[in-house]
């Protein structure tokens, strides 16, 4: 027992030095800062942390996400982030107080589109949820969808639905059985561009131009796809803020920041906001990045200007500001490329100076090494890479930080950029002729759907999807803008008779550049497209 009390006592002086110590040691340092966050005393215990917010929605910790912008300038007041500005309110088109709930026809069944790889072609439900598709469970846009099309049903009393079904064959069939049999099982198509050419021009659909409640002078229509593809006052296929796909499948430039901040580039940003952003300038740029890793051997370990396929070659071509089919003076079709002054010089400039360039890694051209030693942008292994805005969601675990671009003009007098939607990832969408009885609802659904997503999802999904999960800085959310606010359509992409926006990127690979008698051997085959496009026109104008 005595011992007991002794180890006991010696414990008691024991702490009490070690006390006295601490004690010491911190008046010896009293303008020591704390290292815990909301106190200057060490010993006064923390606040609990906030709660984070959600992942799936990111916001700035500096204003905790919430962006005011009282002078509507385009930045945060708070942080400076970059905003877009207020959008002046405009009223859709369908009278207050209207509901289909009590209609024997409310429901309007979407027909979509699918491919075998969704997280390519359809990463979201853009019109509603739908069966027969897996997506990511806790998708923050899938979750917008769901919240608009309940709005819709529990303001208006329409009910929306949709079907996947894959592209091709089976989905033609789909559409050309609707209309044999008049069954009305689908009140709305929605299809890729590449594959509407074949079932366009076929008295399938009506003509969204008579559609009740459907104002193309809405903000919420796609302008530049809507005048592309009307034929003459007939809108066949058309794009509003109702989709997504569209914005998804919108053309930009990627840039690795830090290997161009190695390379002693100029600010890319400032290059692109004074539209001095140019092809001369790309080329340039890229020269400075090509590098061997030391082993004299150029192949896909080595870094590159840029690292893609051939559809730079579509992109450039686009953002030049030409077209492979326009319409002239009496708003007649015509293929423009290689006939409109200037266009074969563009084209055989792109090939020449940039897809056959040593510092492009061509893909389909050194496709016998193998499709998995493409040298990989997210690797840090090129300057550049084009792709799409969707491709963002490839690039979340990207080390190095990466920034966005447009696509570069073809020189200072173009005076504007124009930012591709690629035709093999685009979606439109077309009201079949077998709802004529019913397009009252359908219109309202479009107008309906169009303008809530303008106001409550499109800069939702600009900014959590493409801004802030894409892009690694504000800068990249100003140049967004500019991309977005230049989408470009292009009708011959769309009306590709003998495919032969696919020969033109074919033709990439060979390393020629007569583009002209390339282009000349398919001019009997063209010259009746267009003249079968145009008779399509006059009909649908009678």
């Amino acid at each position: 027992m005595k011992h007991n009390i002794f180890r006991l006592m010696a414990l008691l002086m024991a702490l009490l030095m070690c006390f006295a110590l601490l004690v010491a040691c911190v008046s010896e340092e009293p303008d020591k800062p704390s290292d815990k966050p909301g106190t200057d005393d060490p010993a006064e215990k923390p606040e609990d942390p906030e709660k984070p917010e959600d992942p799936e929605k990111p916001e700035d910790p500096e204003c905790n996400g919430n962006h005011t912008d009282a002078n509507n300038d385009g930045k945060c007041d708070n942080c400076d982030a970059a905003m877009k500005p207020v959008k002046e309110e405009v009223a859709h088109s369908v009278p207050e107080g209207t509901n289909f709930a009590d209609e024997l026809k409310n429901i309007v069944n979407v027909l979509h589109y699918t491919t075998g790889d969704h997280e390519a072609y359809n990463p979201w439900d853009e019109i509603c949820p739908s069966t027969g598709m897996e997506v990511s469970p806790g998708d923050y846009v899938g979750d917008m969808i769901f919240d608009r099309t309940a709005w819709l049903e529990e303001n208006y009393g329409i009910v929306m639905g949709c079907e996947y079904i894959p592209h091709g064959d089976q989905f033609i069939n789909a559409v050309r059985t609707e209309w044999q049999t008049g069954s009305r099982d689908y009140q709305l198509v929605d299809y890729f561009a590449f594959g509407a050419q074949k079932v366009m021009g076929q008295e399938y659909f009506l003509n969204m131009a008579d559609i009740e409640y459907i104002d193309f002078e809405d903000p919420w229509w796609i302008d530049s796809a809507i005048d592309a593809f009307r034929l003459g006052d007939y809108v066949e296929f058309g794009a509003s803020d109702m989709l997504l796909l569209d914005k998804g499948a919108t053309t930009l430039v990627y840039f690795n920041i830090g290997m161009a901040e190695d390379l002693g580039i100029d600010d890319l940003y400032d290059l692109a906001r004074n539209n001095e952003w140019t092809l001369d300038v790309l080329v340039e740029c890229a020269e400075l990045a090509l590098e061997d890793n030391g082993d004299d051997v150029w192949d896909h370990n080595d870094i590159y200007g840029i690292s893609n396929g051939d559809d730079p070659v579509h992109n450039l071509y686009i953002g030049s500001g030409n077209h492979f089919i326009t319409t002239n003076e009496d708003g007649e079709f015509y293929y423009s490329y290689c006939s409109d002054d200037g266009t074969a010089e563009v084209m055989i400039d792109i090939l020449e100076r940039v897809m056959y360039a040593d510092w492009y890694w061509n893909s389909w051209i050194k496709r016998d090494l193998g499709s998995d030693n493409q040298p990989k942008f997210n690797n840090g292994q090129a300057l550049f890479s084009f792709g799409k805005a969707k491709n963002c969601l490839t690039m979340r675990d990207m080390e190095a930080d990466y920034g966005i671009l447009p696509i570069p003009m073809y020189d200072e007098d173009q005076g504007q950029y124009y930012s591709q939607v690629s035709n093999y990832h685009d979606s439109l969408f077309a009201i079949p002729m077998s709802a004529s009885g019913n397009t009252e609802i359908i219109g309202a659904a479009i107008e309906l759907l169009s303008h809530y997503s303008y106001y409550n999802i499109y800069d939702n999904f600009f900014e959590i999807i493409i801004q802030n999960r894409g892009s690694r800085d504000a800068e990249s959310k100003e140049i967004l803008d500019i991309i977005f606010d230049t989408r470009t359509y292009d009708m011959g992409l769309l009306y590709d008779p003998e495919g032969v926006s696919d020969k033109v990127l074919r033709y990439t690979n060979t390393g020629e550049t007569g583009v002209v008698s390339f282009w000349e051997g398919f001019s009997s085959k063209l010259e009746v497209a267009i003249e079968n496009l145009n008779e399509l026109m006059y009909k649908y104008n009678d």
